[in-house]
């Protein structure tokens, strides 16, 4: 939802998507931290495989035989999720422009979904030693309906609709159907999960006066964002049982917990934030030296692409 928003935003700035700059911020943003966790990871010895930190690497870590993977990186299945987000979805919004991509999220988060419930049937799934929630082809459809979510929050107009299909007692429905699906989980229900999260998520953004909305933005809930990234990747080696850890203190309650919040301290403030502005300062020198035209080419694009909609 974050990334379309930040798209459409930049779209109706400039009138165009600059994607080169868009994935120099993204790389510069998730590569260097979890570089660092890999290489902490592997010294360590804890990978199982060779396959397990490459295919962590690389991306590909949620199609990987879970024969071939230990503890450690199991979480890096929704990161790999995540990168492949990126690589289609940002270029086929470029592509197709911001009105017809509205339509295609819907279609494509419909078909992912539809796929899912038909491979939950078939006798022999496509990947047997893959759990189901890990690939990305069972998974994408939530990413999407985000996608849908950020649309229908760009504008004041558009905004101001959502608020009123948000109000209290239809979020209310929606967080109470939400919580129906995930206690009785199955192909179908999962539908409505991905669905209706996004919708939530985004209810909030648009009731900022609402109990719950406050109670997320209060100080150290909204610190805890920032840091979410590093503590995503740390938290693994101290909150999830690998090995023996009989003798150590940092793995036991509440030390654990002490010690993923602390790792996640020292890779946000000392990897993630220079980082980051190292990628906004080469995005920004990159925009000035890109070939002229190389953005209208873009908007053209998409224009043909609005135009053919019709």
């Amino acid at each position: 939802m974050l990334i379309t928003r930040l798209l459409l935003e930049e779209w109706s700035a400039t009138g165009s998507f600059h994607l080169r700059q868009f994935y120099v911020r993204r790389a510069f943003r998730i590569l260097p931290p979890v570089l660092v966790y890999l290489s902490v990871f592997t010294a360590a010895g804890l990978s199982k495989s060779t396959t397990e930190v490459v295919s962590s690497l690389l991306f590909f870590r949620n199609y990987v035989p879970s024969r071939l993977t230990g503890f450690g990186t199991g979480h890096l299945w929704s990161l790999a999720v995540e990168e492949h987000f990126y690589l289609i979805w940002p270029a086929l919004l470029a592509l197709l422009g911001p009105k017809r991509s509205r339509q295609w999220a819907v279609w494509l988060a419909l078909s992912f979904g539809l796929w899912r419930m038909i491979e939950s049937q078939l006798a022999a799934p496509l990947f047997p030693e893959v759990p189901a929630h890990f690939r990305t082809d069972l998974r994408l459809d939530a990413l999407l309906w985000g996608c849908l979510v950020a649309f229908l929050l760009n504008g004041s107009s558009e905004r101001e609709k959502f608020a009123r299909q948000t109000w209290w007692p239809y979020w209310l429905a929606a967080v109470s159907i939400v919580i129906c699906c995930v206690r009785y989980y199955s192909p179908l229900s999962s539908v409505s999960v991905a669905l209706l999260t996004p919708v939530i998520l985004g209810g909030t953004l648009v009731h900022p006066r609402w109990w719950i909305s406050r109670a997320l933005s209060w100080g150290p809930l909204a610190w805890l964002g920032r840091i979410s990234y590093s503590l995503y990747l740390w938290q693994e080696l101290f909150l999830t049982p690998g090995w023996n850890r009989a003798s150590q203190l940092w793995r036991h309650w509440p030390w654990n917990l002490a010690a993923s919040l602390a790792a996640a301290i020292v890779s946000y403030y000392l990897i993630e934030t220079p980082l980051i502005r190292t990628g906004r300062r080469l995005a920004t020198g990159l925009a000035k030296h890109l070939p002229a035209g190389v953005d209208l080419q873009i908007q053209h694009c998409g224009d043909q692409a609005q135009s053919g909609g019709h």
